[in-house]
């Protein structure tokens, strides 16, 4: 692993520090609005025709293609980025709390390095607000159709090169980011019959993904996969998808894996509204030690039980393997090391 580390910041005196956590429950209700914030007013709406899925077991399934429509915000750089197109672009994909600041944020710093930036709301065309108390609510299979719909739809934008476009998520995009670099995951998902092309995302960063789901067909697209992870991370932790990552080279030693390690971030590092806060208490159940394996194709076993995993299943399975008591928490300087090794990332998969 690279392990970044950054100099700890001293700007706030104990007493901001304190006021800060005796704010703490402003602070979840900030948070949780945060989903709620609007795109930025320069942004252009655009409808996707996407799926909804359950769980990974219905990938295989084919439904209708278009079946459903999911909002997204393109943002196009600033003529002072000094990028023409056909312009490189990302597929931007939100956390558990839902299209928010960050997905804002680092779009900003996307455009202004010279990207075109389609930020995907996977939630509200489905009613749902956010995901961090029930993450069967929207399904990382439903964001891995989503994430797909998007590379489709930019790829048919004359501004954007079809060949330069990457997909980049936090957390539970985090998830679809890393797993869509999976072929079997593309050969799902993708519009044309596997194997005979379709589009291709040309890089993956994956922000604290949680990477405890095993597929049977582990060989990549061979697109570049980058993994940002939080070194005390207790909702994704990193010693599991470092295990993944080794999972992945043994069957596709071609597999073009990086992982940044960030030694003293948690979950969530990056967030800005987290960025001075320090610590956060995660109350709500998550499956840190739930562990699904596809045993035949198709079907999904969480290993803990031994039962079987389908949509049908994942709550009853999520209560015996989810827990809550865990801890959340910015990083400024892992943040800014975070996105310079995105930013660097980035250019080089894409010779941006």
């Amino acid at each position: 692993m690279t392990r970044l580390r950054g100099k700890a910041r001293r700007a706030h005196g104990p007493e901001a520090r304190l006021a800060l956590r005796l704010a703490a429950p402003a602070l979840l209700l900030a948070i949780a609005l945060a989903g709620c914030s609007l795109p930025p007013l320069d942004s252009e709406r655009v409808e996707l025709r996407s799926a909804t899925f359950g769980f990974v077991d219905e990938l295989g399934r084919k439904p209708a293609r278009g079946s459903q429509p999911v909002a997204a915000s393109l943002l196009l750089p600033p003529p002072e980025a000094g990028t023409l197109p056909p312009l490189p672009a990302v597929v931007l994909l939100h956390s558990s709390v839902g299209q928010g600041s960050q997905d804002w944020h680092v779009a900003g710093r996307l455009t202004e390095a010279g990207y075109a930036v389609l930020a995907i709301d996977s939630f509200g065309s489905r009613g749902v607000e956010k995901t961090v108390e029930d993450q069967t609510l929207v399904s990382t299979s439903s964001m891995l159709a989503d994430a797909y719909a998007g590379l489709a739809r930019l790829a048919d934008d004359p501004r954007i090169d079809p060949q330069r476009i990457a997909v980049v998520g936090f957390s539970k995009g985090g998830m679809a980011a890393l797993y869509a670099a999976l072929e079997t995951v593309r050969d799902h998902l993708v519009p044309a019959a596997p194997g005979e092309g379709g589009p291709r995302f040309a890089a993956h960063v994956a922000y604290y993904p949680w990477c405890g789901l095993r597929f049977l067909e582990r060989r990549t697209t061979g697109a570049p996969l980058l993994l940002q992870l939080g070194g005390r991370d207790e909702i994704a932790p990193a010693a599991l998808c470092q295990a993944l990552v080794d999972d992945l080279r043994r069957a596709d030693p071609a597999a073009r894996i990086e992982v940044a390690l960030h030694p003293e971030a948690r979950h969530a590092f990056d967030h800005p509204l987290l960025e001075w806060f320090g610590q956060l208490p995660v109350s709500a159940p998550v499956p840190v030690d739930c562990r699904f394996e596809e045993r035949r194709s198709g079907r999904f076993v969480e290993t803990l039980s031994g039962r079987p995993a389908t949509a049908a299943t994942l709550p009853e399975l999520f209560a015996g393997c989810a827990r809550g008591g865990l801890v959340a928490g910015g990083d400024p300087d892992a943040a800014e090391a975070a996105l310079a090794r995105t930013l660097d990332f980035l250019g080089r998969s894409l010779d941006h």
